[in-house]
Parts: C-alpha cells; structure tokens; sequence
C-alpha cells in the first residue's frame, strides 16, 4: 500500500501544472528569435568502398528568366542557411548526399578549370567533405542528373 501511495503522489506531481518538482522557470525560453541552422558538411561516400564517394554529376537546371538568376548554395539543408556561393543555370554539380526530407542535395562544385575534386573515386568510409572545391546544399528541384 505504501508503494502504491508513493508512485500515485509521484504521477500526480510530475502531471501538475507546475511542473512538479524543482523550478521550472528557466526551461521555457521566451526568446522569439529563429535559431540559425549554422554548418552541415555535405557527407561523401555513403554509398561505401565500392562505389565512387559521390552518386553521379548534375547540371543547375529551372532557373527561370524572369525569377531566379542564380541558385544559391548554402551551408546547411535550410533556406536560412548562409549563402556560400551563387551557380548560375548549366553549372556541373557532383551529387553526393540529400537531407532526411529530400529537399535538399548535398553537392560539391565541379570547378570551370576541371581540376580535380576528390569524390570521383570510392573512399574507405562516409565522411563529411573538405575540399578543395566548393560544397553545400542546394534545393533539389534545380539538379538535374546527368550522365558522366
């Protein structure tokens, strides 16, 4: 009886509008600015050891005349994300990862020059990118799969 009595004032603290135990004051954050969504590293290799560390080339693609004149690149799968960088309509993107909501694709820049970027061959394991060419995310309805 005196184990039922305990678990039943416990339930009915922890149910109260005061929140039960402690002070709770400090847990409900009235702050109304948004959170940054900061930096997330475009991952490679996830296909693993046997295929190259990113899926296949893409091309920017929709940029419509009058609307869009850029796609930009930012930092995280977010459209509040810091823009990195501005591709214009034709760019060549490597494809290599995509946001849980498949929004978004993580994609590394094939450089104008054709230098080398480190993700046409298969790595040991999925690691987030670190150059030397540009990455980050873009909104996946303006890459277009190609071809190799």
């Amino acid at each position: 009886m005196n184990r039922t009595a305990t678990a039943l004032c416990l339930l009915l603290a922890a149910c109260s509008p005061g929140g039960g135990f402690g002070n709770d004051a400090g847990l409900y954050d009235t702050n109304t600015t948004a959170p940054a969504p900061g930096v997330q590293p475009v991952q490679i290799g996830e296909g693993g050891s046997a295929f190259q560390a990113c899926a296949g080339l893409g091309e920017v693609v929709n940029l419509s005349p009058g609307g869009e004149a850029y796609l930009p690149l930012r930092a995280a799968p977010f459209a509040e994300a810091d823009e990195v960088a501005r591709l214009g309509a034709g760019t060549r993107v490597f494809r290599c990862t995509r946001s849980l909501d498949q929004r978004w694709q993580g994609i590394v820049v094939v450089p104008a020059d054709g230098s080398e970027c480190g993700v046409a061959a298969p790595i040991a394991a999925p690691r987030p990118y670190a150059g030397p060419c540009k990455s980050g995310w873009a909104l996946t309805g303006f890459i277009r799969p190609i071809a190799g």
